[in-house]
Parts: C-alpha cells; sequence; structure tokens
C-alpha cells in the first residue's frame, strides 16, 4: 500500500512538471507573439523581402547591429538593424566618386539634394589617402511584415534617380566653372526664402548701419526695422547678464541703449548672453501696456567680427470685451537677426570693395564676361561707387545672414538709384530688380512681409520666375488671400507658354536636332510650374480643403521632384484627419 502511494506520488510530480513545463512554454510563446520583433524577426524580414527581389545577402553580425550586404542593378547597398530599433537604415555607397578639388561642388550638391527631400540624406566622406571625395545616399524605413519588398524597391530606385541628378548637377557646375557658386545655390534655393548674411561698410548718407565701436546699432532702429515698432513710448527696461539686473526707466536713454553694449567690451565678448524686457505703449493705443522680450546671445567670433543674435518676442494682448480675436495685437510676433560688431576698420574693407571693383571693370573693358561673376557683372555696369558699393556689401551681409545690416546699404543702392523720374534704361531696371529683390528677401527673414511685399512687387516686370516665386512665398507667409489668384494666373500663362513651345517643336523637321534654347525653355517652365503645383497644395492644405489637397497631390506622386514633398503633405492629411 505504502508502494502505490510512493508511485502514486511521483506520477503526480511528473504530471505536475508536465504541466509547468507546458505552461512555461505556452506564456512564452504568447509573450513573444505579442511584443516586437526582436532583430532577428528583423533579419527574417528583410532577408526574405531581398529574396522575393531575388537579391543574395550576405550578412555580417556584431552585438548590437547586423548589416547585409548586396548587390542590386549594379549598385552596392547596405541594410543595418540595430537591437532595440524598429527601423532599417537603407545605405547606396559609393554611388559617386570625383577629386578633390571638386569638394565645394559636392558639398553644393549634397545640401541641395537634402534640401529637397525628407525621406534621405546624401552625405559624402573625403579618402585622404587617394584624394577622393565619395559620395553615399542613406534612407531609413520602418520594418513592417507586408511589403517590405515594395519598400525597398522603391527607396532603391529613388537611389538611382538621385544619382542621376548628382551627377547631372556636377557636370552642370563643371560647366559654369568660371561663374559665382554662391550665385548657383542662390538660385536653386530661392523658393525656399534661403536665408542670407550680411557685411558692413561706410555709408555716406542716411542712418551709419555699420556696427563698430563709434557706430552701433540702437534699440530704437531696431525694433523699426525688426519689427514694425516705430515712435513708442518706453516705460522702462530690465536688464539681465548673469546674476546682475539693470531697470532704466528714461524713454530716451532707452530707446538709445546699444545693443552691442549689452555683451561686448573693448572689443571681445564680456558677456555670452543677455535678456532684456522692454515695457511700452504703442501710439496707436496708448490704454494697453506691451512687453517686449529680447534674448542677446554670443556666437561665433573670428578676426575681424564678432557675432551676436538677438531674439525678439512680442508678447500679444490679451483677449477682452474691447479687444478683437483678429486684432493685429494679438498676432504672436518674433523675429531673430544676426548681427556682426566688426572690428576691421572700415578702410580695409573699403579697399577690398575698391579691388573687386576694379577686377570687375577692368574684366568688363577686356570683353571677359563670360568669366566675370553675376555680381561682377552687375557692379560693372553702376556707373556711381556709391550705389556699387552699397550694393555690394549688402549683398555680402545678405548672404551671411546679416540681413538687418543688409537692409541698410541695399535701400540706401535702391533710394540712389530710383531717386530720378522718368524712364529708367534697361541696365538701371535691371539693378532697380536685383536690388528689390535682396531687400524684400531681407524683410522676409526678419518676417516684415508688409515691406518685403512692397520690394518684390517691384520686381515683377521683369517676368523673372525668381522673383515670382520669392513674391509667392511672401504672399503665402503673409497669410495674403492674392496668394491663390497669382498663382492661378501663374499657371494659366505657363500653359499657354508651354503649348507655344510645342507647337514650334512641331513646325520642325523630325531629322533636325531639337533647339537647345527650347529644351532649356521648356525645362525652366516646368521647374516653375512644379514649384507652383507645391504652393497650390500648401494653401489648398492649410485651409483645410483636403479632397482637393489629395487629389492634387496624388498627381504629384509621379514626378520624382515631387514626390516626397506629396508623401509628406497626405501623410500629414492623414494624420489630420484621424485627429477629427
Amino acid at each position: 500500500m505504502q508502494t502505490i502511494d510512493i508511485i502514486s506520488s511521483i506520477i503526480l510530480l511528473l504530471v505536475t512538471i508536465a504541466l509547468a513545463v507546458y505552461w512555461v512554454l505556452r506564456i512564452r510563446n504568447m509573450r513573444k507573439a505579442l511584443r516586437l520583433p526582436f532583430i532577428n524577426d528583423h533579419r527574417a524580414i528583410i532577408t526574405q523581402a531581398l529574396r522575393k527581389m531575388n537579391i543574395k545577402t550576405e550578412w555580417e553580425k556584431n552585438e548590437n547591429k547586423q548589416i547585409a550586404h548586396f548587390n542590386y542593378q549594379g549598385g552596392h547597398f547596405n541594410i543595418a538593424l540595430e537591437k532595440g530599433s524598429p527601423y532599417a537604415r537603407v545605405s547606396y555607397l559609393y554611388f559617386y566618386k570625383t577629386d578633390m578639388d571638386k569638394l565645394d561642388a559636392v558639398r553644393l550638391t549634397c545640401n541641395l539634394c537634402n534640401l529637397n527631400t525628407d525621406a534621405c540624406r546624401v552625405v559624402y566622406t573625403i579618402d585622404e589617402k587617394e584624394g577622393d571625395v565619395d559620395v553615399h545616399l542613406v534612407s531609413v524605413l520602418p520594418i513592417i511584415r507586408e511589403g517590405m519588398d515594395e519598400e525597398l524597391q522603391r527607396v532603391m530606385g529613388d537611389a538611382f534617380r538621385w544619382q542621376e541628378a548628382f551627377a547631372k548637377r556636377i557636370e552642370k557646375m563643371e560647366k559654369h566653372k568660371g561663374t559665382d557658386m554662391e550665385k548657383i545655390k542662390a538660385d536653386y534655393e530661392r523658393e525656399l526664402e534661403l536665408i542670407r548674411e550680411q557685411e558692413m561698410t561706410h555709408q555716406q548718407e542716411g542712418p551709419d548701419w555699420h556696427e563698430t565701436k563709434t557706430t552701433a546699432h540702437t534699440l530704437c532702429d531696431l525694433l523699426n526695422t525688426t519689427m514694425g515698432l516705430t515712435d513708442i513710448i518706453p516705460i522702462s527696461i530690465s536688464i539681465t547678464r548673469n546674476e546682475s539686473v539693470t531697470v532704466l526707466s528714461d524713454p530716451d536713454r532707452i530707446l538709445n541703449i546699444k545693443i552691442s553694449d549689452l555683451l561686448i567690451a573693448d572689443g571681445d565678448f564680456a558677456f555670452k548672453s543677455a535678456i532684456a524686457k522692454l515695457d511700452f505703449y504703442d501710439p496707436r493705443d496708448i490704454l494697453k501696456e506691451r512687453h517686449l522680450m529680447m534674448d542677446i546671445e554670443a556666437e561665433e567670433q573670428t578676426k575681424d567680427t564678432l557675432y551676436y543674435r538677438i531674439t525678439f518676442s512680442l508678447a500679444p494682448v490679451s483677449l477682452t470685451v474691447d479687444t478683437n480675436e483678429n486684432a493685429g495685437t494679438r498676432e504672436k510676433k518674433m523675429t531673430s537677426v544676426l548681427l556682426g560688431y566688426d572690428l576691421t576698420p572700415s578702410k580695409k574693407r573699403l579697399d577690398h570693395f575698391r579691388y573687386v571693383r576694379k577686377e570687375a571693370l577692368e574684366k568688363s573693358k577686356n570683353g571677359q564676361e563670360e568669366s566675370m561673376t553675376e555680381e561682377e557683372k552687375l557692379i560693372a555696369k553702376m556707373q556711381d561707387s556709391h550705389v556699387a558699393e552699397n550694393y555690394f556689401t549688402g549683398r555680402q551681409l545678405y548672404l551671411h545672414k546679416r540681413y538687418y545690416e543688409a537692409v541698410g546699404h541695399l535701400t540706401d543702392a535702391f533710394r540712389n538709384l530710383t531717386k530720378e523720374i522718368g524712364e529708367k534704361d534697361i541696365i538701371s531696371q535691371e539693378m532697380i530688380y536685383e536690388i528689390a529683390y535682396l531687400i524684400g528677401c531681407c524683410y522676409m527673414c526678419l518676417h516684415q512681409y508688409e515691406k518685403a511685399c512692397f520690394y518684390l512687387q517691384i520686381t515683377l516686370n521683369s517676368y523673372h520666375e525668381y522673383y515670382f516665386e520669392a513674391y509667392i512665398n511672401c504672399l503665402i507667409n503673409n497669410h495674403d488671400y492674392r496668394a491663390w489668384g497669382f498663382i492661378i494666373d501663374m499657371q494659366q500663362g505657363l500653359l499657354q507658354a508651354l503649348e507655344s513651345i510645342e507647337e514650334r517643336k512641331r513646325s520642325e523637321d523630325d531629322d533636325t536636332e531639337p533647339d537647345p534654347e527650347l529644351v532649356q525653355e521648356k525645362k525652366r517652365i516646368e521647374r516653375f510650374s512644379a514649384f507652383l503645383k507645391r504652393r497650390k497644395a500648401y494653401l489648398l492644405v492649410s485651409s483645410g480643403k483636403y479632397e482637393q489637397a489629395e487629389a492634387l497631390l496624388k498627381k504629384l506622386l509621379d514626378d520624382p521632384e515631387n514626390s516626397d514633398f506629396a508623401l509628406t503633405e497626405l501623410a500629414y492629411i492623414q494624420n489630420n484627419k484621424k485627429m477629427k
């Protein structure tokens, strides 16, 4: 009997152990099914997707990463999987190689490509031993169980298109080797409202915008130009630097504060940052006290200039019974400007300008226009050296993102060119248009859209697409109702221009080579047309007209130049629909 009890106990123990093992294994499988795939699961998904594409893969493994190496349509790719990450990083390595002397062109082209897509990044590495520059493309994809092969195929197809576009851009730059590289970059990025900088020189009339120890920017000048605050009535200002707080209540002293004095002393930064709070009355409504915060930060320093940034933030008036919700005082206003405190004597800067002007005039006289930059061509056309000096200085400041300072020089040049009554010659008109464009872009970057619009409207008679693009961007940024109608009119005009080109092509013999100028004109129109479609789609999305926007964006998906933009906007629309 005792033996039977022992056997029964052993059997019961074995059954209990078997059940325990069974449930442990089942729970483990359930947890595995519920949690996100491990890195090996990701590897299996990638391997299966590549197998569907008939691609053989070699895997490299280390502690926290696994990398797949493979060839696809003649290109070498790899896919990196990191532990704990739900994303795969797809890299197209060494898709372009060139000599070190083309580094500037490669760097510029990488920037241009990256400005035009959110889905991938074009980067370069330097092989110092060989003296070569290698270019690579990197994309990041979420790992999905279904359709991973389609996603990989799309990304790698995009990589080949970017490779072709990259090579063509470098080739184009080589053809324009004598032209200004900064001008080429500006041409490409103007629709994105490229922020540029500024540099200062002597100015003979009007306010002296050049900032040195003796001629620094005052608070009054900055508020007027950057925030449109004129004739304000200061109440008090409190300035905080480190642990020190200074309070001023004299209106004249407040308006004439030299901003550089808040950070700079004896030609160097005495403080790295300062915070100021200004309380004031606006003469348009002296019953409501307004408040403006200023953040002044030291930035980089060179042997010639101390750079610092000032950011203004104007608090909107609170909503009351007497204050309409759409009143101008309810707007949130903020802007940030980069300023330069120059340590270089003004004579040195003037000598540099005179050298550039002398070179430009000499090239023009000897018929060397092909080797001249656009800047040199414009300077050579300017008979008035003071106008040329201000244009040169203002443009350089604009290129260095010192917009506030650039405005002073450029507007001075603009006034000199436009003060005479009567018809201007073609050369003078070109100068006026270019300078008005630069002033408009400066004011756009300072978020002074009404002022920007005034100057950009002047450029419209030139019928230059870059000027049109800047004007459209200004209207859209200012939420101006005219933007929609202007885009529609532009699209109708381009449609007629394309029809005219097609008609001219049909009139040519089939055996003759296409007219290069006609081909280039068509490309220019198509590029501008793509810009208008993107801006039109943006307006539809921002106004909540999602159905119309989706119809337009789906058409843009077939266009390589617009597909990334369309995908981003379509995703934004879907997210907004889900939230409603």
